[in-house]
């Protein structure tokens, strides 16, 4: 792998499309069976782990119902402080030039073995990693041009002395994992958070 480019964009969170629901154009179908999940959970599951029992705990201090919190899936998508619902990556060792995932003869080249022997690890070493980015979903796909992982996530903070005491905030799960509080656009925790995957990555290859 030595020589191949570590590519982390965030991705667009289309996840009908990480899982399959619908075959875009540029998938193979005939493929899409090679794809591996390391895990698939809803996000009203995910978030009822994550803050079920704090969004109970905040409701039960409230007097008023219009201030008590029915859906904090709803909150969040209608937030006007920036939080998304959930965050993705996509993670992708080389090109479909130098690691494309199948020959000529449409087996599984060796450069495409080693890069998914690495994300494998990769996925499976996340969470231990990220303790504050809760993975719900997770997606090894083979079945286009290059091999690469969709890792989907929800940033869990707590903490929190006002309000509800565990909270989607990605700043704030990122300093509780270390990361030192952003100065601004191109200096904060989540471009120092992607640097340290990337290096992780890096070590790797």
């Amino acid at each position: 792998m030595a020589g191949r480019t570590i590519s982390f964009p965030k991705g667009d969170g289309s996840l009908a499309h990480i899982n399959r629901e619908f075959i875009a154009n540029n998938v193979c179908p005939e493929r899409t069976g090679w794809n591996k999940t390391y895990i698939r959970e809803s996000i009203a599951d995910a978030y009822e782990k994550c803050f079920g029992e704090a969004v109970r705990e905040y409701n039960a201090g409230q007097k008023r119902n219009d201030r008590k919190i029915s859906n904090y899936v709803k909150k969040i998508e209608n937030s006007d402080n920036g939080e998304n619902v959930f965050y993705e990556n996509i993670v992708q060792l080389g090109t479909k030039y130098d690691t494309p995932v199948v020959d000529e003869d449409g087996n599984l080249t060796e450069a495409a073995k080693e890069a998914v022997d690495l994300l494998d690890e990769y996925a499976r070493t996340f969470q231990e990693r990220n303790p504050n980015l809760y993975l719900f979903n997770c997606v090894l796909h083979l079945d286009e041009a290059t091999p690469h992982l969709h890792i989907d996530y929800i940033p869990v903070a707590d903490g929190y002395k006002k309000g509800m005491k565990t909270r989607n905030s990605i700043s704030k799960a990122l300093q509780q994992m270390g990361f030192e509080k952003g100065k601004g656009r191109y200096d904060n925790e989540v471009i120092d958070w992607e640097a340290r995957e990337r290096d992780y990555l890096m070590k790797q290859l």
